[in-house]
């Protein structure tokens, strides 16, 4: 073997050695990605151009009751209370790149609905080409039971309130009435003792 072919085929064997550290780095990286995917609580979702549901994790499983592979290929907008309203969301995030904190309601299977507030972003690959919707959803389904039961307990002091102002202007109204009642009394006695008066000096009635 000439030096020329010698030295090809040790650039070659670089290459390829090349080549397999970069697979193998590409597989670290997208296990560790998918590793950080499935740790989250919050359930994760990726879409693609048409509406249809790429790649979700563990918690968007649980919070809709149906296993990844039936729901991959469907439309995103199916698991809503709303799906209008979660198909304008996603058709927001390709028109402007993001949306925060966008309200929409998970419908479990069993019927049980959970709320969110999804935050989305498009991304992209090495060219800048939009691939796809990649959005996050925060459960927010106790902060608006509490925010509910506030809202309650707020109505009901405001309905106490009206009750004691209500009340408290039929007391203010009874207690005027009584005193010119007192006064109208006062009056007429002091009327009388002037008549009583009168009539004593000119010596009694005839």
């Amino acid at each position: 073997m000439n030096t020329t072919a010698k030295v090809f085929k040790k650039e070659r064997v670089k290459k390829d050695a090349s080549a397999i550290v970069d697979v193998r780095e590409q597989k670290q990286a997208s296990q560790y990605a998918r590793s950080l995917i499935e740790a989250s609580l919050d359930p994760l979702v990726t879409i693609s151009p048409d509406g249809k549901i790429t790649d979700v994790n563990e918690a968007t499983i649980k919070v809709t009751g149906i296993p990844r592979e039936k729901l991959i290929g469907t439309d995103f907008s199916n698991y809503f209370t709303e799906p209008n309203k979660a198909r304008e969301g996603y058709r927001q995030v390709f028109a402007n790149g993001f949306v925060t904190d966008y309200p929409l309601t998970i419908r479990h299977k069993d019927g049980r609905l959970t709320d969110v507030l999804y935050n989305a972003s498009v991304y992209k690959d090495v060219q800048g080409n939009v691939l796809g919707v990649f959005a996050a959803a925060r459960d927010v389904t106790e902060q608006k039971k509490a925010e509910a039961q506030i809202a309650e307990q707020r109505t009901k002091e405001l309905e106490r309130l009206a009750e004691l102002e209500r009340f408290q202007t039929l007391t203010v109204g009874r207690e005027l009435k009584m005193i010119e009642l007192k006064k109208e009394i006062e009056e007429l006695k002091k009327e009388n003792e002037e008549l009583k008066k009168i009539i004593s000096e000119k010596g009694g009635l005839p």
